[in-house]
């Protein structure tokens, strides 16, 4: 199964590739404690915490993994790139599959106000996987020689 971050990592790649014009990266903070230094903008994404289903056979559950991409947009030229950067965003994330995950669906998308000569989005997914339990392996006794003779 892939680890939190091996999901995060791949969805952090997936969104690079769909908006070069911004800095993409992990931040858990508030958006105003982010130093913006792109001047075209930013998405941050941070994961939001997960919803898990019943235990199933003792051995495994599904886990909802619900992801936020906050976008920070710099309006020195403000006008319809919000809306193509967005749009990019959104279309990265819907029906992408992580590792070992199931296609992530969108949830929300809100305008956070404009402070600062920065226009703020928040985008809200999320993304289905398994949660297995740890398994107790019993010792294996390796075979180390192979030979044509009976031992006593």
């Amino acid at each position: 199964m892939a680890s939190t971050s091996q999901i995060v990592g791949a969805l952090l790649a997936r969104l690079r590739g769909a908006a070069p014009q911004l800095t993409v990266e992990y931040f858990a903070g508030a958006e105003d404690d982010y130093p913006l230094a792109h001047p075209q903008g930013a998405a941050l994404l941070c994961l939001r915490g997960s919803q898990f289903g019943p235990l199933r056979d003792g051995y495994g559950q599904v886990r909802t993994l619900q992801l936020a991409i906050t976008v920070l947009l710099n309006q020195r030229d403000a006008g319809l790139g919000d809306c193509d950067a967005l749009d990019a965003i959104r279309r990265a994330c819907l029906g992408f599959a992580p590792p070992d995950c199931q296609p992530a669906w969108l949830l929300s998308e809100t305008f956070l106000g404009y402070r600062d000569g920065v226009a703020r989005y928040a985008i809200a997914l999320a993304t289905d996987t398994l949660q297995v339990t740890e398994a107790d392996l019993e010792p294996v006794i390796m075979l180390n020689a192979v030979s044509n003779e009976e031992q006593p």
